[in-house]
């Protein structure tokens, strides 16, 4: 089994200081992986190497295309406690296309015991401007994940299959084979994504789809697979508009 992926909704440019390449390089590196859409999406300003709010509010003047790749003006905002708070306010988000929340040490204080981040995850799924749950496979943050899953998919959230994970998170392998057997068998969607902060490293999924083919996930929840299907869900629930502004 050979995956056609033709998205990327998780990427990070210099914006993000431990980001490697500008925002046309990852637009480009996009290109060269055969990706019809992308989303760059920063971290909320939680993150110790956020960029400034303004890089989110001037996202006004990015053309809907860059390199002939569409894109997705997003971010990923920081989960910071067990009740499932992010760091972006309603105004804030307003500005952004696409949102993925995901928790990172550097943002949180609490301890983080799987019951907790179980009950964090829980109730960031009430949050109608959360589009994706980020890495939750990440051993840091230990949690009940049939809990989450079954709460993710009563508030139609995706969940993130995240390669930059597997390749560099210690424990990620293992939660992920856990995590997306549930998925496979609650039925709950999911969306691949690189989490590329280098453009060569934009589109390329070889941990991801060796897990996806080994666990015999069907393609009907993936997502990310097909291109217009983000992008109607980005015009549905937020009236993005897919034409050549410049």
């Amino acid at each position: 089994m050979h995956l056609h992926f033709q998205t990327d909704l998780h990427t990070h440019t210099i914006a993000s200081t431990h980001g490697y390449s500008s925002l046309t390089e990852m637009a480009q590196g996009a290109a060269d992986a055969g990706m019809k859409l992308f989303a760059t999406t920063d971290h909320g300003p939680g993150s110790p190497d956020s960029p400034h709010l303004w890089h989110f509010h001037n996202y006004k003047i990015l053309p809907r295309k860059i390199c002939g790749v569409w894109l997705l003006k997003g971010v990923e905002a920081n989960i910071m406690d067990e009740f499932g708070s992010i760091d972006m306010n309603e105004k804030e988000l307003s500005f952004c296309e696409w949102v993925i929340a995901s928790y990172h040490t550097s943002c949180v204080t609490f301890r983080r015991t799987p019951e907790l981040v179980t009950q964090g995850y829980q109730k960031l799924c009430e949050n109608p401007l959360i589009d994706v749950i980020g890495h939750p496979t990440t051993a840091m943050f230990p949690c009940d994940f049939e809990a989450v899953l079954k709460t993710a998919k009563e508030y139609g959230k995706l969940i993130e299959l995240n390669e930059g994970s597997l390749q560099w998170k210690p424990g990620a392998m293992e939660n992920a084979v856990q995590c997306y057997g549930l998925c496979k068998k609650l039925g709950v969607p999911i969306v691949v994504n690189s989490d590329a902060h280098y453009h060569t490293l934009v589109g390329k999924y070889p941990l991801s789809e060796k897990l996806l083919e080994e666990l015999d996930f069907p393609n009907e929840l993936i997502y990310s697979l097909d291109a217009d299907r983000i992008m109607e869900l980005a015009a549905q629930k937020r009236g993005v508009c897919f034409e050549e502004s410049n």
